[in-house]
């Protein structure tokens, strides 16, 4: 199995995905910005969390929901998502921890209709192509999403990197470490939307392509 680590060039159009990915035999994918718009869950999830806090403090909270998309959006790697904001609105900063818990547990149902990637999955599998998937997030979140998009079935096996244990989160090879046998020492592509996932691909020795996902739904 040799190594390719190339620089970071993300494309968008699903048709050149399928084309690049011909006659690959391994195949790894992220899930959030890569087989679905993220913005489709994360969207409502931090609506619903900004509701909740104009009910808690009693106050109006202009322009909140969309400094929090815009953090979640530019710098989605830094932790601490809500307290910065929540300094800025004169709010505790002890809600933060709440707030976080309320996004994790959005049930996020709408995205059983949102697009995806499902068709070009579908293609790769009847191709031959086996599949699996490595994402950062919370295990019980992640398998939700995967649930409401119809992807469940998708992948020979789902490892979700718990930020509750650090060492697990990408970069680092640790997911890599199991999907050793299912890997069989062959050579295996890494798909994902950022820098984070070119770095874990270069960890595993994998080649890497930089795919991100944008819903028809947005103006971008």
């Amino acid at each position: 199995m040799t190594a390719t680590r190339t620089p970071l060039h993300v494309m968008w159009n699903p048709d050149r995905l399928r084309v690049d990915l011909e006659g690959a035999v391994r195949v790894v994918f992220d899930l959030d910005g890569t087989l679905y718009d993220t913005r489709d869950f994360e969207r409502p999830a931090l609506a619903a969390v900004v509701k909740w806090l104009r009910q808690h403090s009693g106050r109006p909270l202009d322009g909140l929901l969309e400094a929090l998309w815009l953090r979640r959006e530019t710098d989605r790697h830094r932790p601490g998502l809500f307290d910065e904001l929540l300094a800025q609105y004169g709010l505790p900063v002890s809600l933060g921890s709440e707030c976080a818990l309320l996004f994790h547990d959005y049930p996020g149902n709408e995205l059983a209709h949102s697009s995806s990637l499902k068709e070009q999955l579908n293609g790769l599998r009847a191709a031959g192509t086996r599949l699996a998937l490595v994402t950062n997030g919370r295990p019980v979140l992640q398998r939700r999403k995967l649930h409401w998009l119809g992807l469940e079935e998708m992948f020979d096996s789902c490892v979700c990197c718990d930020p509750g244990i650090p060492q697990q989160l990408k970069p680092s090879s640790w997911a890599w470490s199991q999907l050793a046998t299912w890997r069989s020492g062959l050579l295996t592509t890494y798909v994902g939307d950022d820098p984070v996932d070119a770095e874990f691909a270069h960890q595993g020795q994998a080649r890497f392509i930089g795919f991100a996902f944008r819903s028809p739904s947005y103006a971008d």
